[in-house]
């Protein structure tokens, strides 16, 4: 176990693909462990996480402090800015649509109505892919950050603090705006069933997270962690021991019917314990495993629903139900998908250079 020799925390674009990675795979632990959208019967009798796989929805936090924290280093925090890395993702998102999803669904697709489907198309209504959300929430991220971005810079923690209160109220008010148009006399649908509504409603919630990671950069919260003095030992203690706090609290207390993440507490916590840890140890081969899906981590993220999206379950489930236990399932979909999506980057991204 080489130590590496540092004595702050190193929080470079190689840590954010290691922690990318890492928040991928939770996300995969928690789809694949659901215990839901299996066609074929499996067996759970040794199931790993049978039970507490909802712990690994901390993935969401994660992403969304990510969002923020990555925001901080763009050179130009505008909405020239924004508007590349939408593209960006949307390319990663309509690849997996276009190629691997509606062309094994095309008889509903023509049966669908058009709106559907231009929600489709952005996440806000995820029919054809049931992870699609965060491209309706970073679209709004990228659009709101440049405003954002400037406010915090003036006064980083108050301001901070303010945007947090600031987008939990929007979120309330935005909740209760069909029940408000309906007491003056306009009909519309109601809230459950209003998906443009309730997508601004979830990307308000999340954007106090959000916000959370741009000031953590600002501000190099974590590069401030010193562990040179700190033994090898007691390095993995306290990490490990984070983690599983981190997992624990949000597994137990994760309350559903207020308008806060309590991701903005939980998943900080469990950011921490992965860069202390790769910071201190050198890990080469699981540095190495991690980074690379972290480097792929949108395209498993929309790859990985194909598998449960039941629109084209029925064409690409049957090969990850090869095994009849559910670990294996889980382990078998966690490779599949990443040389999968591997291999999407990599023809994606030839041709983007060629033809932009």
């Amino acid at each position: 176990m080489k130590e590496l020799t540092v004595k702050h925390v190193r929080f470079d674009k190689g840590m954010t693909s290691i922690v990318k990675g890492l928040a991928i795979i939770f996300m995969m632990l928690l789809h694949c462990y659901g215990g839901t959208g299996y066609d074929a019967p499996l067996d759970y009798n040794h199931s790993i996480f049978g039970g507490i796989s909802g712990m690994f929805k901390i993935c969401v936090g994660m992403f969304c402090f990510m969002v923020g924290y990555g925001y901080f280093f763009s050179k130009t925090k505008d909405l020239r800015y924004g508007w590349q890395h939408i593209k960006r993702l949307l390319i990663s998102f309509w690849t997996i649509l276009f190629v691997f999803t509606l062309p094994f669904c095309y008889k509903e697709v023509l049966q669908t109505d058009i709106t559907v489907l231009l929600y489709n198309l952005f996440g806000i209504d995820s029919h054809f892919n049931y992870y699609s959300w965060f491209v309706y929430f970073f679209i709004f991220a990228m659009m709101v950050m440049p405003f954002v971005s400037r406010f915090i810079d003036r006064r980083p923690v108050r301001n901070t603090m303010i945007t947090v209160v600031i987008t939990v109220l929007l979120s309330v008010f935005v909740h209760e705006i069909p029940r408000l148009l309906s007491l003056i006399g306009f009909d519309v649908a109601a809230f459950a069933d209003n998906k443009p509504i309730m997508a601004l409603f979830f990307s308000l919630s999340m954007m106090p997270t959000t916000v959370l990671g741009y000031l953590f950069a600002h501000e190099g919260y974590f590069e401030r962690i010193e562990i040179g003095r700190i033994p090898q030992l007691w390095v993995i203690v306290l990490c490990a021991v984070l983690m599983v706090v981190s997992l624990a609290l949000h597994y137990y207390f994760t309350p559903i019917n207020i308008p806060f993440q309590f991701d903005f507490f939980y998943a900080p916590m469990m950011i921490a314990a992965i860069v202390i840890l790769f910071s201190k140890f050198e890990w080469r081969y699981f540095r190495a495993i991690l980074s690379k899906v972290g480097e792929v981590s949108v395209y498993m993220w929309f790859f990985h629903a194909l598998f449960f999206t039941v629109a084209v379950r029925w064409f690409y489930q049957p090969a990850i139900t090869v095994f009849s236990d559910i670990n294996l399932v889980v382990l078998w979909t966690i490779i599949l998908t990443f040389f999968a999506s591997w291999g999407i980057k990599s023809v994606v991204d030839w041709i983007v250079k060629r033809v932009a």
